[in-house]
């Protein structure tokens, strides 16, 4: 089969869990011997030009109401490209191939989709597969109120249209967690595949140990890993709040990822004594350092306290073998590992933050070769095994 695979951001340089899934899923259907073309548009500025992608529109562009404003840049790039004939023409022509089907990661393109196949002569012939990452419209929800911004409901509500298009208008539709195949069987008919969040394994080398020693200043560190998204940082400030005693004078909490830029000037710093003296915001590290931190951390935390379906770094900080303090947020899709050896789950900062201490206090966790191969299941191979052959039984029913 020839898939088309839509997103709003490339995925040669992955950052962030979206470019990390993207990449799994296209990597699931090529061993399954399929083509895939990747297009799309850049969601940000932030992202390089890349080929097949369209330019970000812009801020300003972007920055009007009817749009979403701030904030809505998703939104708004959904709208424009499904509604504007200029940008609608634009995104067209970065389409290279005939697919058989398309492929939509995230519902802010599946408009565009839809309409790109009425315009094929043989469009009818071209499956839609929507691919979930989580519920849309109560993250955006959730980002919009604690913003304050003063028309989250009706942002809300067009997010919610735009999703339940996605879901009945789709010939199939994956989802990340069982919580959320769950919603999505109850608000459609279409054929629902659960194709979790997995993640690579990886191999540290002596470079990126050594870089992630320069990064932890060669203290014993807690990590946490993280993009810019609001709720990475919404979470870490709410849980690390109210004062920060759970590190010992030398040891250190090591953030890794752009959401350490936030956190760097975030007001919980000032308002959580002794949490500024032992954070080190690493920012954006090489994948040879990220596996350094992964590594040498005695303990990953992950503060997530808003969001559906399933977060990527769970999976990360299960394989790694380390002491893991979760919220039940975080561990959403794994709840399985609840109570495994070295693994904690508290959702209040008091408990959040005394389990970090009982965690950092604790000799390094040494798993048995049985309790590492449980953790297989969040490898990309075995939460992806399924997706090639729920596509093809859709294809195959239309032939």
């Amino acid at each position: 089969m020839r898939i088309l695979f839509l997103s709003l951001y490339p995925i040669d340089d992955p950052k962030h869990g979206g470019q990390l899934r993207s990449q799994g899923l296209i990597a699931a259907y090529q061993r399954a011997g399929h083509d895939v073309a990747l297009a799309g548009v850049l969601g940000s500025e932030g992202y390089a030009q890349t080929d097949g992608f369209v330019s970000y529109p812009g801020d300003q562009r972007l920055s009007s109401s009817d749009l979403g404003g701030q904030g809505n840049e998703d939104y708004g790039i959904a709208k424009l490209f499904a509604e504007d004939p200029d940008f609608f023409s634009a995104l067209s022509r970065k389409i290279k191939v005939k697919p058989d089907v398309i492929h939509v990661e995230q519902p802010w393109l599946f408009d565009f989709a839809r309409k790109y196949v009425g315009t094929l002569a043989d469009g009818h012939d071209i499956k839609l597969i929507y691919g979930s990452q989580n519920i849309e419209f109560l993250l955006k929800k959730d980002i919009l109120q604690s913003a304050a911004h003063p028309d989250w409901e009706r942002l809300t509500q067009s997010v919610l249209e735009l999703e339940t298009r996605a879901m009945e208008q789709a010939d199939g539709v994956l989802c990340v967690s069982r919580h959320d195949e769950d919603w999505v069987r109850n608000h459609t008919a279409t054929p629902v595949q659960f194709a979790p969040n997995g993640i690579s394994a990886w191999v540290s080398t002596d470079e990126g140990v050594s870089a992630a020693n320069n990064v932890s200043q060669q203290k014993q560190f807690a990590l946490f890993c993280g993009s810019a998204h609001q709720p990475n940082v919404n979470g870490f400030a709410s849980l690390l709040t109210g004062g920060f005693g759970a590190l010992d004078f030398d040891q250190r909490l090591v953030v890794a990822g752009a959401a350490g830029y936030l956190i760097s000037q975030h007001e919980v710093l000032h308002k959580s004594p002794g949490l500024a003296d032992h954070l080190i915001t690493a920012g954006m590290v090489s994948s040879e350092c990220l596996s350094g931190l992964l590594e040498t951390t005695h303990c990953i935390i992950l503060p997530l306290t808003q969001g559906g379906g399933t977060n990527l770094k769970t999976a990360e900080a299960l394989w790694s073998g380390r002491h893991v303090v979760a919220t039940s947020v975080a561990m959403r899709g794994f709840e399985a590992f609840i109570g495994a050896p070295g693994v904690v789950v508290e959702d209040t900062p008091e408990g959040f933050k005394k389990a970090i201490r009982t965690a950092m206090q604790a000799a390094p966790l040494m798993l048995t070769e049985q309790e590492q191969s449980a953790r297989r299941v969040v490898l990309w191979d075995a939460c992806l095994h399924a997706l090639p052959s729920f596509v093809e039984t859709i294809v195959a029913r239309a032939s």
